[in-house]
């Protein structure tokens, strides 16, 4: 893959980039790239695929794990841990259209771009919720974008469960997320 273009990186570079275990996304413009999350960031994010899984469903919606591409537009394609999306939302190669909920789980390698860059691109790209879940906390952060910007609706630590109804029914505590 070539390391300099003319114009932004796009979903087409992230199907030329290597299978070397290491994640890619297009976040502004640019290619980057981190390294295989650890056991504590994959434990959450497979608890919380079952949670969301499940109550998804009711509301018809679908849930998926990176690595899935969101593509924004040009130079904006990042590939958050999970998304909950509607069917129409689905493409071919990348999920087209904006999820309901994108979830990040922070790691030592992203925390400063999950928390910034990649909040910013997801409230410009219209994700309703943006969750921000913190291992080492343990603690889950919820975000719901209200004209346009992401609005804190819940902080919730350990054992405390964040319930709701919006965008469907669903309670959870980030120790329950730790296996």
């Amino acid at each position: 893959m070539a390391t300099t273009v003319d114009r932004p990186f796009d979903l087409e570079d992230l199907y030329a980039a290597p299978d070397d275990g290491n994640r890619y996304e297009v976040l502004d413009g640019a290619l980057v790239v981190t390294p295989p999350p650890g056991p504590a960031h994959q434990t959450v994010v497979g608890e919380l695929f079952v949670v969301l899984r499940e109550a998804a469903r009711s509301r018809g919606l679908r849930v998926f794990m990176a690595p899935l591409a969101w593509r924004i537009g040009p130079g904006q394609v990042p590939e958050p841990d999970l998304m909950v999306v509607s069917p129409d939302a689905v493409g071919e190669r990348a999920i087209e259209k904006p999820p309901v909920i994108v979830v990040e789980v922070l790691s030592p390698s992203g925390k400063d771009r999950d928390l910034f860059d990649k909040r910013r691109i997801c409230e410009q790209g219209g994700a309703l919720w943006y969750w921000l879940v913190d291992p080492a906390g343990p603690s889950l952060t919820v975000l719901r974008l209200v004209e346009g910007r992401y609005e804190e609706e819940a902080r919730v630590v350990g054992d405390s469960r964040y319930t709701t109804e919006d965008p469907f029914p669903v309670a959870v505590s980030p120790n329950q997320l730790l296996g």
